[in-house]
């Protein structure tokens, strides 16, 4: 029986009450005793306890005062003392030590570089992508199981999961969904085989866990007619059928070329423009040109054979729980109401190979299609079948609908100052099949980046931020694990994120690096690449190899789009996000063939780029979680909204003059955005150094509020769950980030509805949330008081 329990803390008296209540058996054996004690004895020792207690108190007293004076003389101290970190003051060591622990904070990006192993990764790639794991199979869950446990082998204070039961979408094995040409008389002409299977040709493709091609959340049912041909779907492609060739789309079953937007926009375009069913191929232009690489196996282009799967859910998440977390007991609406809403496409829709494409397209044989509609199958490409052909395309699917239970994986190290602080990094795990790319090469990473944690934890090291290793779960779908846990602790992220750092695919090719990101990380990010080693041989560092390939004096980082992770952060909570990859060529995406053999081989072989990767993740992660107040540059957010202020003159400038439209209050509120983050930029600079806690804070606050000033409670029009003003993926293109996405998508619509007053509204709106930003800025915390 233990007697005694240690607490290092005792909060409050019922957790004191807790403990003697934990220890009840020790108490009662104790007052057993005393019961033997005789009547003189008892007082005696009631006269030594009451003496015992006096002193006690005496004792106690006097501690308390000492403490108090003590108290008053370091806090006071503390919360005055500006003086640099390191300058040799007491509380100045204090300070930093609480901030870098046993690993100074200035020596931790020295300290990084060398750390992450290249075998390491290699073997995480290899245990992940061994057999596949699509969201909600039993391959996924042994995934799960060992990311969990790898995490659990290491120093992290909390290792947790978290489950959301989820409506998933999946091909019938028992009914398999057909694709075949038929003549007039319903003859079969000819079937596709990849809608069953893609033609394994290395070991383990032929593993009958991979799942058939399908698009998830495609409507089942059957689509009979006439083929027409609509290059890559777009709404550029379908105005030009429809008003250039004046065609009538109704009742065609349409087939579209992989790429340029996604999938389920086509999906979407295709349904409003009146097509019965969509196909999609992977033309050998995007995929596999001619003179291109070898296909694999023997290279790294996509074969004949070979088939993109992916989801054409329009929205994020759960689809019968939109915006609110998908726990036991929440209402959830039927499919039914999902595809009547919008929000999937009520059509069928399939995805097959260009082997099998070029015999649903050699049918065509009218109206010859543009320049840049031609790809490189060995046909002319025409745009639709003549009156005197008779085929037709049938396309039957039949896919299914399971409430599964998916499951996220958290691994956390409490930070020493601002525990309540969240430094989040983010991957997810599930994959179409066996995902050695997309997303591995990102969950390979991350663990090694654990792995690096854990070492720092062994010197004692902590980090001043709480820092959070996110694996999510059943991404492929429509990032649901991502946006259900959001969606489920969106007021604390709100009140307690510091930024979200996304990793998808770690490493596609060895081309170059891809940033996307809030401008407010930009400074971050330039300076995280100068400190990591470029695995190539021609420059010294990544952000070397990265600015060669632009002729700007700094290199390109993109807006965010919505296709990964970062979406329901950035969108929902007004999170600072940034998301990375290593690029290149990539053309076997969602395939059977994007394996463990495809990255070894044509990715990364020496895993040199998945080192790097991991090294630029941990050194922005710890930029931010280890420097006391938090290094964004909002005068990089005013230089990106001023871009894209001129970009928005320059391209509709004239017709929103035309419809009377000023642009005025954006310009002022923007003058003024400007105004306020080169003052703040003055004071982060002034007290860059200062160990002053309350300025630490006010100035934080600040900072992580800048991106929450631009979220719209009730979301973009017709986009509710899209609510960031100034950047939201396109309305035609969910992987592309929009700039001033309200008012581009108003214009848009403007010139068919002539609805230009909401044109003008939503200008208002983009300035009105710009001049929300610059009050957060402004003002020092008692400002509103004289402003109010």
């Amino acid at each position: 029986m233990e007697l005694v329990k240690t607490v290092s803390i005792v909060k409050n008296d019922t957790e004191a009450e807790d403990l003697l209540l934990e220890n009840k058996d020790s108490v009662t054996e104790f007052d057993v005793q005393d019961k033997d004690l005789s009547w003189k004895s008892r007082r005696r020792e009631k006269t030594r306890n009451r003496l015992k207690c006096t002193l006690a108190v005496l004792a106690v007293v006097l501690l308390l005062c000492v403490s108090f004076g003590v108290g008053l003389i370091l806090g006071w101290k503390l919360l005055h003392n500006d003086s640099p970190i390191g300058g040799g003051g007491q509380s100045n060591d204090y300070w930093r030590d609480y901030w870098g622990s046993t690993v100074a904070t200035r020596s931790i990006s020295q300290w990084i570089p060398g750390k992450l192993v290249a075998e390491n990764i290699r073997n995480n790639l290899k245990t992940l992508t061994s057999k596949p794991h699509i969201s909600g199979k039993d391959g996924n869950a042994d995934v799960t199981d060992f990311l969990y446990n790898t995490y659990s082998q290491y120093q992290f204070d909390s290792v947790y999961t978290r489950n959301y039961s989820v409506l998933l979408s999946y091909v019938n094995r028992s009914n398999y969904n057909s694709l075949q040409l038929l003549d007039s008389t319903d003859g079969v002409l000819y079937t596709a085989t990849s809608t069953i299977q893609e033609t394994p040709l290395t070991d383990g493709e032929n593993d009958t866990s991979v799942p058939p091609p399908f698009n998830a959340y495609s409507a089942p049912g059957e689509a009979k007619g006439p083929l027409v041909y609509v290059n890559y779907g777009r709404i550029s492609d379908f105005q030009y059928l429809v008003y250039n060739l004046s065609l009538n789309l109704t009742g065609y079953v349409c087939i579209a070329r992989y790429g340029r937007i996604f999938r389920g926009d086509k999906a979407h375009l295709a349904q409003r423009f009146g097509c019965s069913g969509l196909i999609i191929y992977s033309d050998p232009a995007d995929y596999a040109p001619k003179n291109g690489p070898p296909v694999y196996p023997k290279g790294p282009s996509l074969p004949p054979g070979g088939v993109q799967r992916g989801s054409v859910m329009l929205i994020n998440g759960d689809p019968l729980t939109p915006s609110i977390p998908a726990i036991d007991g929440v209402y959830r609406r039927t499919y039914e109401d999902f595809v009547k809403a919008g929000d999937g496409p009520a059509i069928p829709v399939q995805p097959i190979s260009y082997g099998d494409a070029i015999h649903f397209m050699s049918q065509l044989d009218s109206i010859q299609s543009p320049d840049g509609w031609r790809g490189e199958l060995d046909i002319n490409y025409m745009i639709h079948q003549s009156d005197t052909n008779k085929n037709l395309t049938l396309l039957k699917v039949n896919n299914i609908f399971e409430i599964r239970t998916i499951c996220n994986v958290f691994a956390v190290v409490y930070g020493s100052m601002e525990p309540d602080s969240l430094v989040l990094l983010g991957n997810h795990y599930d994959a179409w099949t066996f995902g050695a790319v997309d997303p591995n090469s990102g969950t390979a990473v991350i663990l090694e980046v654990a792995r690096v944690i854990d070492q720092l934890r062994s010197t004692g090291w902590r980090p001043g931020r709480t820092i959070v290793l996110c694996s999510w779960d059943s991404e492929e779908f429509g990032l649901i694990g991502s946006t259900e846990w959001v969606e489920d602790m969106e007021k604390f992220l709100v009140a307690n994120a510091v930024a979200y750092l996304n990793v998808d695919e770690a490493v596609a090719g060895m081309d170059s690096l891809f940033v996307s990101s809030s401008p407010l990380l930009y400074d971050v990010l330039y300076n995280a690449t100068k400190q990591v080693q470029c695995p190539c041989d021609d420059y010294s560092t990544l952000y070397d190899k990265w600015k060669s390939q632009y002729t700007s004096d700094e290199p390109r980082v993109y807006n965010l789009g919505a296709g990964t992770d970062h979406a329901a952060f950035v969108q929902r909570a007004g999170v600072t996000c940034s998301g990375m990859a290593y690029v290149g060529d990539y053309p076997v995406y969602h395939s059977v063939h994007d394996n463990y053999y495809w990255m070894t081989n044509f990715a990364d072989p020496s895993m040199k780029y998945s080192v790097a990767m991991g090294e630029l993740w941990t050194q922005i992660a710890m930029a931010i979680a280890t420097t006391p107040i938090i290094p964004y540059n909002p005068v990089r957010y005013y230089e990106r909204l001023l871009e894209m202020y001129n970009q928005l003159e320059s391209e509709h400038g004239s017709a929103l003059k035309q419809n009377n439209i000023t642009t005025a209050l954006l310009k002022e509120t923007l003058d003024e955005f400007q105004k306020a983050a080169a003052s703040l930029n003055a004071t982060l600079a002034k007290y860059q150094n200062t160990t002053n806690l309350n300025i630490i804070r006010m100035l934080n606050k600040k900072l992580i509020n800048i991106e929450r000033a631009f979220i719209l409670p009730e979301g973009l029009p017709g986009r509710p769950y899209l609510k960031h003003v100034i950047f939201a993926p396109s309305s035609v293109n969910s992987y592309s980030g929009a700039s001033f996405p309200g008012v581009t998508d108003a214009i848009f619509n403007a010139t068919s509805v002539k609805d230009w007053e909401f044109v003008h509204q939503q200008l208002d709106i983009v300035a009105i949330h710009i001049r929300y930003a610059t009050q957060i800025m402004n003002q020092s915390g008692t400002e509103w008081i004289k402003t109010g």
